[in-house]
């Protein structure tokens, strides 16, 4: 078995041969996809889909009665502690 950096040169060989657009396009869309955009509150990492989906979680929760807080509500909730 190879090891994951072996495996990430012999990928990127074959890729600075690939003369296809369509294959780069897909690619492209793959990397997209599955990078890294946004981290939870508690560190963990979102893709753009899942960033998506957890803003829109949050908006959801916002629009059925979830309590928030204005910027002053927080500032003086850190500060008195």
């Amino acid at each position: 078995m190879e090891t994951t950096s072996k495996r990430k040169i012999d990928l990127t060989k074959r890729l600075l041969e690939v003369q296809d657009k369509n294959v780069l396009d897909k690619i492209e869309a793959i990397l997209t996809e599955t990078e890294i955009v946004a981290y939870t509150t508690k560190g963990r990492p979102l893709t753009r889909r899942q960033y998506i989906e957890h803003i829109e979680g949050i908006s959801q929760g916002v629009g059925e009665g979830a309590t928030t807080y204005t910027s002053q509500e927080i500032k003086h909730s850190i500060l008195k502690r």
